[in-house]
């Protein structure tokens, strides 16, 4: 027992400096992301025999794996590819039959019968960002300056949601939710995750960017970001796959800014984002969980929804706020679309876990000097004058660009036999 809590510190101690003992990277590398479930490869086997070769290797380059980190896991053969756990190629994870030629299974696409009710008849998930109220200085998603109000993102995010809702609703969607207010979604809580934090530490550390706290702080701040960022979303993730089954699902959040000098302050650096599913890194494929949502979501073919919603939601962005495109050029995790400047592929828990088209939505800074003077405005009908501008609240007016959004795209779709109802096997 002695030499296991000596042999910990020790690796915690070297963790913090960023390097194992000696220069030498750990024994064997975690098969798994933290807190996430085993593969269940089974599921993928409708896809079987459902595109060739050159679809297969066309959506991988455009949208997954654009920096091709995943061919190194690849054989192919003249009927199909097997994908393998190691980049050695000796333990098989899952074989791929191709289709011989292009059969007719399109693309999945969301359609409108009616054009005063584009939604009727469509299933809609609201997912507001992170979960606020208690869990919020945990989350790290919440600042106060002065004697102002707190912005809490949580909070904020499940306003936009609730008002987002109602125009949805009256565009006859059925609106159905990951979670509501601010209690979280798992039943765990961040003492039931120190085991995984330790193991993530020992295993999972060479290189991380982790705060140089004490071994003991340094082991709760791992269970508390394994809490509300693995398997709270986790959590939210088997709602929507085996219980909600959306058509789409919108995930809702505000953006903030690094703090100038990494202190609390306001800056002026206002951007919006959209994210669609894609762009996965050689780090996270290194994971055979990740090989399987990769391929999940390839099979799955819902790219075409994501960049249709997120491009028509971007479009509503640069009208109504005319802020700028946020943009990852270089960044190594997120690549553009093409589809327009707002919308980049990136690879989210969330968007990696939920079935079905999912759409990212980033929404202005919180720490941005007019958005704060928007948010600290609170919620108030009509308009008034807020940062020199006659503006509408802002939960109001962000959830209007979303809907508004996500409207135009359904009634771009009226006429288009319908191709799906959702994702789930």
């Amino acid at each position: 027992m002695v030499r296991t809590v000596v042999r910990i510190f020790l690796w915690l101690t070297v963790a913090m400096m960023g390097a194992a003992p000696g220069g030498a990277a750990p024994a064997e590398a975690l098969l798994f992301s933290p807190v996430a479930e085993v593969p269940e490869w089974r599921l993928l086997d409708q896809g079987q025999g459902k595109l060739t070769r050159a679809e297969f290797t066309e959506r991988l380059r455009k949208t997954f794996d654009p920096e091709g980190a995943l061919p190194k896991y690849l054989l192919f053969d003249e009927g199909g590819v097997t994908l393998f756990r190691d980049t050695a190629r000796t333990i098989p994870l899952y074989r791929l039959k191709f289709a011989t030629q292009p059969p007719p299974w399109p693309a999945p696409v969301l359609t409108a019968g009616d054009p005063a009710r584009p939604l009727a008849g469509k299933t809609l998930c609201l997912d507001p960002g992170h979960i606020g109220g208690d869990w919020a200085d945990i989350e790290e998603r919440t600042f106060r300056i002065g004697r102002d109000q707190p912005v809490v993102e949580g909070a904020l995010n499940l306003r936009v949601s609730q008002i987002l809702e109602k125009r949805l609703q009256e565009a006859g969607a059925r609106v159905v939710w990951t979670h509501q207010g601010f209690q979280p979604t798992t039943p765990l809580r961040p003492a039931d995750l120190y085991p995984e934090a330790i193991e993530y530490l020992l295993q999972g550390s060479r290189g991380a960017r982790v705060p140089r706290f004490s071994a003991n702080r340094l082991i709760r701040w791992n269970a508390e970001l394994l809490f509300y960022r693995s398997a709270e979303i986790s959590a939210r993730a088997r709602r929507v796959n085996e219980e909600l089954q959306p058509d789409l699902t919108l995930c809702i959040h505000f953006n903030a800014a690094p703090w100038p000098g990494g202190r609390i302050g306001l800056t002026s650096a206002n951007k919006l984002v959209l994210f669609a599913h894609g762009a996965y890194t050689a780090g996270e494929l290194a994971f055979d969980d990740q090989k399987f949502r990769l391929m999940r979501k390839l099979l799955e073919g819902s790219t075409p929804v994501e960049l249709g919603v997120g491009a028509a939601i971007g479009e509503c962005f640069r009208q109504g706020w005319g802020f700028r495109p946020e943009s990852y050029a270089g960044s190594g995790y997120a690549h553009a679309t093409g589809v327009s400047p707002y919308v980049w592929y990136r690879n989210l828990i969330a968007n990696r876990l939920f079935d079905g088209p999912v759409v990212f939505v980033e929404g202005p800074y919180m720490n941005d000097r007019e958005m704060y003077r928007w948010i600290q405005a609170g919620e108030y009908p009509g308009t008034k004058p807020v940062a020199g501008r006659k503006r509408g609240n802002i939960f109001g007016e962000y959830a209007d660009l979303v809907a508004d959004g996500v409207i135009a795209y359904f009634r771009s779709q009226t006429g288009v036999p319908p191709a799906f109802t959702n994702y789930s096997p």
